[in-house]
């Protein structure tokens, strides 16, 4: 049955050097179309969104849109989709972009969810990343959240930067915990082709960190943020009690999900669909009712459920994935005994999961499969 609905909206007011997710910085006409395709195709899929119990609005920066549009594909969502208080609704920011105005919408829309992009409150390293925020601007976004009724607030943030320090972590770690939030995403930079970073990377001006001192520095995060009450329920996410992602716990748990937008990926079936990402030929094509939009690839289920599932620190009820796939799990993947011998994960109540050294090698055991 599906319950999630995902909405990209790609625009961003500027190119970050380390992401490669679909985005792109558009004129006001080019943003104005895409949200009146955006909304034709929910109203075109409404009829499968009847159980939704998760939405939500990513990109890019879908907080970036003009007051006047994003109302607008807010208003539609309402209109389509049945928005209860039992469904979570969550839209990513950038913190310069939460104005009181803002904060209100959302809150008059039945946004209950608000992710923050901070990353970090180091000048010079936003500066780097190629982020318009300072830290003032992301306490004022959560005191404006706060002040529209919105208390589910995460915060992205990244350890491991270049040229990071111990120092410098522990003070952005700091930082983050004055604020009055419910959860936080906590990921290592990344060097994604097709990015500035790479570039740089390549042209030798930039060097990434070791993976002794991303371990290190995720060690750190992970007991700093333990010891102030965050649960650690997944690799790179942690939580207040009660306040997990459903939606992506929906992702973690390989569940069916809609995806909607140029660019968004969906779930179905154990089939995956991709839409069109060239956001032009996304809107002709959604505007003059060309069917061909989702096309289907080639999918491995049961390795992606057993990469995503072993994200939890929870992990993969075994019988479970035995009974599903007619497989036996440690049978099959014989290397699994071996990294529990080497205490990279355990055999907990018919579950197995990584222990904390296994976290720290999360991809040597994902390699097997």
């Amino acid at each position: 049955m599906l319950t999630a609905l995902y909405i990209h909206v790609p625009f961003c007011e500027k190119i970050c050097v380390y992401c490669d997710f679909h985005k792109e910085i558009a004129t006001l006409t080019k943003k104005t179309k895409y949200i009146d395709a955006l909304i034709k195709e929910l109203i075109k899929n409404k009829d499968t969104l009847k159980n939704i119990k998760t939405v939500y609005i990513g990109g890019g920066t879908p907080s970036n849109l003009p007051l006047d549009l994003l109302e607008k594909l807010l208003e539609a969502i309402n209109e389509n989709i049945n928005i209860t208080n039992e469904v979570e609704f969550s839209i990513e920011t950038n913190p310069n972009d939460i104005t009181i105005q803002k904060a209100l919408l959302f809150s008059k829309y039945n946004i209950n969810r608000v992710s923050v992009g901070v990353q970090t409150f180091n000048n010079d390293h936003l500066k780097f990343l190629g982020r318009t925020h300072n830290k003032s601007d992301v306490i004022n976004a959560v005191n404006n959240l706060h002040k529209a009724g919105i208390n589910n607030i995460n915060i992205d943030m990244i350890f491991s930067l270049v040229k990071q320090t111990e120092a410098e972590l522990r003070e952005d770690i700091k930082e983050v915990l004055k604020l009055d939030i419910t959860h936080l995403s906590y990921y290592s930079l990344i060097l994604e082709e097709k990015t500035t970073l790479y570039h740089l990377y390549n042209q030798n001006k930039v060097s990434m960190n070791s993976e002794d001192i991303e371990a290190l520095m995720y060690n750190i995060v992970i007991d700093s943020l333990v010891e102030n009450g965050f649960n650690h329920y997944e690799i790179s996410n942690f939580c207040k009690d009660g306040f997990e992602s459903n939606h992506n716990t929906i992702y973690w748990k390989n569940l069916d999900y809609l995806g909607i937008g140029s660019g968004s990926h969906s779930l179905i079936n154990n089939k995956r669909f991709y839409n069109e990402s060239n956001v032009t030929k996304y809107i002709n094509d959604t505007m003059n009712d060309i069917d061909e939009i989702k096309v289907e690839y080639d999918t491995e289920p049961l390795r992606e459920e057993l990469i995503m599932g072993l994200r939890l620190l929870k992990g993969i009820n075994i019988n479970d994935i035995n009974t599903k796939y007619n497989i036996d799990l440690l049978e099959d993947y014989k290397e699994l005994n071996e990294f529990i011998k080497k205490d990279l994960l355990v055999l907990d109540n018919g579950f197995i999961h990584f222990t904390r050294k296994g976290l720290m090698l999360g991809n040597l055991v994902f390699g097997i499969f």
